[in-house]
């Protein structure tokens, strides 16, 4: 893979580490199923989960000839809850309606890391003490109503243990910090309404995703301020404003041509809640009687149609907070027939 005075040569490609062992999980885990006035069936477990001897990729100073060696560096530990509550609301002969609800929770800590040094990559820093998907960027502070010019916030060390903050429009100076967002959700749980009428049967499944944060980075291009002036822009979302004058209060700096003080660099400007609800699937059947299929020489007649991913209530502005910045989850519609013989 390499060269060498014009020609082709074979060099290293990683580091070897012979002391790698396997990583290492103790779990604790307590659980309980039950079932209440014969209608109500919950299923709950509580778990901590304890990850050590974590392989990690760990960058090398650029003298040894290698950008980084794998190793066991670190300790992670897990602790959440998981509930699901399945009621039959309506147990009749001819007409049922069943629910089936779920939701987890989970947070992860990083415990211990090599040497206790932090491991920064992109926005991202996975440093002792804090969530291992935390985003780590500069702080986007919002717009100066005097001028339209983007704000960020630089952290001062005040010699003394203590820190202030001060508000800056170069983006240069401004610091790189744990922003307050992560990108693992606080909640994620789904919802199935279950109806049946004689032969017919209607199904609705609905997913939710709640308190995690994504970066926009279609918005460095469609959102920039000028600074890309040869590419579309994109409609503000409801809620935002672009300054015009002095005294508004804006969500977005003045547009100029060549960009405003850099405001479309990568900062917290760009992280959205990407929390959503989704009408994930609905399906629609109907059985033939009985004793219709018989007269048809057949045991089974069944037909469906079935519908995915029609609604998506969220606050992201970009095409899909499931997917982030990729190509959107499509709908799909599907009718089908199923016969047995």
């Amino acid at each position: 893979t390499g060269q060498y005075a014009g020609m082709p040569a074979a060099k290293p490609y990683q580091k070897g580490n012979p002391d790698i062992t396997w990583e290492s999980t103790n779990t604790t885990n307590l659980g309980i199923e039950t079932r209440l006035f014969d209608r109500v069936t919950i299923t709950a477990d509580v778990y901590n989960r304890n990850n050590s001897r974590l392989l990690y990729y760990v960058p090398l100073p650029a003298m040894t000839g290698y950008s980084g060696i794998w190793d066991n560096i670190g300790e992670i530990n897990n602790k959440g809850f998981e509930l699901t509550v399945e009621p039959e609301i309506i147990k009749g002969k001819d007409f049922s309606w069943n629910i089936n609800f779920n939701i987890s929770y989970n947070r992860n800590r990083v415990i211990a890391l090599y040497e206790g040094q932090p491991i920064t990559s992109g926005q991202t820093r996975i440093e002792e003490g804090y969530d291992m998907d935390s985003w780590y960027t500069r702080l986007w502070y919002g717009v100066n109503p005097g001028n339209g010019e983007p704000l960020w916030e630089k952290i001062i060390d005040n010699g003394d243990g203590t820190t202030s903050v001060e508000l800056t429009n170069l983006y240069s100076d401004a610091t790189l910090q744990f922003t307050g967002h992560k990108r693992s959700p606080d909640f994620t749980g789904g919802l199935i309404n279950e109806f049946r009428y004689r032969g017919f049967s209607l199904t609705a499944n609905i997913g939710f995703v709640e308190g995690i944060y994504l970066y926009n980075s279609n918005r460095e291009l469609f959102d920039s301020d000028g600074s890309y002036p040869t590419f579309n822009n994109m409609n503000l979302a409801s809620g935002w404003s672009r300054w015009e004058k002095p005294g508004d209060l804006a969500t977005h700096p003045q547009p100029i041509m060549g960009g405003n003080h850099d405001a479309h660099k990568t900062s917290s400007r760009f992280m959205e809640d990407a929390s959503y609800i989704r009408l994930r699937n609905i399906s629609l059947a109907y059985q033939l009687p009985q004793d219709l299929v018989r007269k048809l020489s057949i045991s089974n007649l069944t037909v469906s149609l079935n519908a995915d991913n029609l609604v998506t209530v969220s606050k992201w502005s970009g095409m899909d907070p499931e997917t982030g910045s990729l190509y959107p989850v499509s709908k799909k519609y599907l009718l089908g027939l199923k016969v047995d013989f």
